[in-house]
């Protein structure tokens, strides 16, 4: 059995799927820092949204090189480990393996060939960023108790909460959707426009 037909994940694939993993952390770092810059206050929790925006293409391309089941669950973890082990925010570590498996399910189950089902499991894995919104949003007290921890004075908590409204979770859930479709989409186009053409994939 060659490497491409089999359904298990082997080493060169781990190679690959560490490689995309490591684009898809840089790339949400940089939207993170993106938001700060652009949306005035401290605006961590529209972050997901702007990486949903700009790593379309990276799940596209891994899913593309290396469609087995497992793939897209690890590269989804990595970003969920991270917090876990830093201590930043250990809750982030649930949702990010969860979305990262639920789509590795949707992919599987459309074999990774198909497009629509591919855009689905992008959408339900870009959900694998918002742990840390969630806690901040939902789980306040436990926020601000994390944020003390790490020696943030009671101006800068008091400024985290100042761009947070009661619709702001919703606002946040829903544009992510929408980002997650253009950014899908867009890294469909990519695929087809210059990735395939290429023979990159």
């Amino acid at each position: 059995m060659s490497k491409n037909k089999s359904k298990t994940i082997r080493t060169t694939d781990l190679i690959s799927i560490g490689i995309y993993s490591a684009l898809y952390f840089v790339l949400v770092g940089i939207a993170e820092m993106l938001v700060v810059l652009l949306i005035p206050g401290y605006s961590y929790s529209y972050s997901p949204v702007l990486a949903a925006l700009l790593t379309g293409t990276i799940f596209m391309l891994m899913a593309a090189k290396v469609p087995k089941f497992g793939a897209i669950t690890i590269m989804g973890s990595v970003l969920g480990i991270f917090f876990f082990l830093s201590g930043l925010f250990p809750s982030a570590l649930i949702p990010g393996v969860i979305s990262a498996l639920l789509a590795d399910i949707i992919a599987y189950a459309f074999k990774y060939k198909s497009k629509m089902g591919l855009l689905l499991s992008y959408i339900v894995f870009s959900f694998n960023t918002v742990g840390p919104v969630v806690q901040l949003l939902f789980s306040t007290d436990s926020y601000v108790t994390n944020l003390k921890e790490r020696g943030k004075d009671a101006a800068y908590i008091e400024n985290v909460f100042a761009s947070i409204a009661d619709y702001t979770g919703i606002v946040v859930f829903v544009l992510l959707i929408i980002a997650a479709i253009i950014g899908g989409l867009f890294g469909q186009r990519m695929m087809k426009k210059h990735f395939e053409k290429a023979g990159i994939v």
